[in-house]
């Protein structure tokens, strides 16, 4: 027998659900109202439902929304009666029932603060939208993709800051360095413990056992993570920050004359390519991470200037992505090796030091595989660069 749903999708007036990708509806079916909300991560699946009545969403899913939401009042936009067998409604639309966020085009020749502008909004629409899912902790990719956004935005004002008041850009920065730190604390602990829970269960069963315990107390360490990113999510430092980066996005304080953006690309490969030729053939992690890190400003660059330069600075961007990949696994290695020596420092066990010897070797191992890559990577990565910014 079909059941019959009333469906009532909500938002802004100014639509600012819609523009983040995510999806408010209330749901009748005899009598019993239901919310739920859509995330842009799962858009087939409902991500939170809580009972409530017409008057407003329940507080659980109005603190999930408030970063998007804010002040804004949340008015009916469409109203759908839908049937179906499987307690959706089979035929209720879902996410295509809202506006999602649509990219304006740019100018046949744009500017280099029209393509910052441009560029500012995109990042800025991405922490909202996966900040719900973020907040929920059930799809790590919504976590990734924010913390993605702020560095992007970190980098776009660091490249832009010969345009821009210092102060204004430095303050900003700061801000979303902190933001960073907060999404960094919980993401670092995920890919680390996404890697070794299959490194453990490569272990010899009698090594298994003390290797769960060590994965255990890092499981722990990352609830205490969360839980600090949760409240920083919630605090009034995170919605200032949101709201200095509103209006930042169309009015930033320029008070300098536009620099092309292939001259702020080029710098920034400058400086990565000195950085590169700086490195010896034993080079230290600390030396390793800090090209990643020009090669990662120096990407986020080219990505700014591919509208302009087109598939040079495109080829660019390729080969400074996998020059990071392969930095980055040896940059988790070593992570994955500190890591394991403290955790087993609290555990007093002749087992638990043979399972983290045999883990810390596979770390090693990891390392010296990834360390054999770097160099053919970034000859590759020059090449491309050198034509890409002569």
């Amino acid at each position: 027998m079909n059941r019959v749903f009333r469906s009532t999708y909500h938002d802004t007036a100014d639509r600012r659900l819609g523009r983040s990708g995510v999806a408010l509806r209330r749901r009748l079916e005899n009598g019993t109202s239901t919310w739920e909300v859509v995330l842009p991560e799962a858009p087939g699946r409902v991500a939170l439902a809580a009972p409530g009545g017409p008057a407003g969403p329940p507080p659980l899913i109005a603190d999930l929304l408030q970063a998007i939401v804010r002040q804004g009042e949340l008015v009916e936009i469409e109203a759908l009666q839908t049937e179906g067998s499987d307690g959706r409604g089979e035929d209720d639309p879902g996410l295509a029932v809202i506006e999602v966020a649509s990219v304006k085009s740019l100018p046949e020749n744009p500017s280099t603060r029209a393509l910052i502008q441009a560029r500012l909004q995109e990042q800025y629409s991405e922490i909202l939208a996966h900040d719900p899912g973020t907040r929920l902790g059930d799809e790590p990719e919504a976590l990734h993709k924010q913390r993605v956004a702020v560095r992007r935005l970190r980098a776009l004002l660091r490249s832009a800051r010969p345009m821009l008041d210092r102060v204004w850009t430095d303050q900003l920065r700061d801000e979303l360095g902190w933001l960073g730190r907060s999404l960094g604390s919980v993401r670092d602990l995920d890919v680390l413990l996404l890697h070794l829970r299959d490194e453990v269960r490569a272990l010899e069963r009698e090594d298994r056992s003390a290797g769960l315990q060590l994965i255990a107390a890092l499981d722990e360490e990352r609830t205490a993570a969360r839980a600090e990113l949760v409240r920083a999510l919630s605090s009034g430092r995170y919605l200032t920050l949101l709201a200095r980066l509103e209006e930042a996005v169309p009015g930033p304080r320029w008070v300098g004359d536009d620099i092309p953006v292939e001259e702020l690309a080029a710098k920034s490969f400058r400086k990565l390519a000195k950085a590169a030729k700086a490195l010896g053939k034993d080079a230290t992690d600390e030396e390793l991470h800090a090209v990643r890190i020009r090669a990662k400003r120096a990407r986020y660059a080219a990505e700014l200037a591919e509208a302009v330069v087109g598939k040079p600075a495109t080829r660019f961007v390729g080969r400074a992505r996998k020059l990071q990949d392969v930095i980055g696994e040896h940059q988790d290695a070593v992570v994955a090796e500190e890591r394991l020596r403290a955790a087993a420092a609290k555990e007093h066990t002749q087992q638990a030091a043979i399972s983290v010897g045999r883990l810390v070797e596979r770390e090693r191992v990891r390392q010296r595989r990834t360390r054999a890559r770097v160099p053919k990577a970034l000859r590759k990565l020059n090449r491309v660069g050198r034509r890409a910014w002569r």
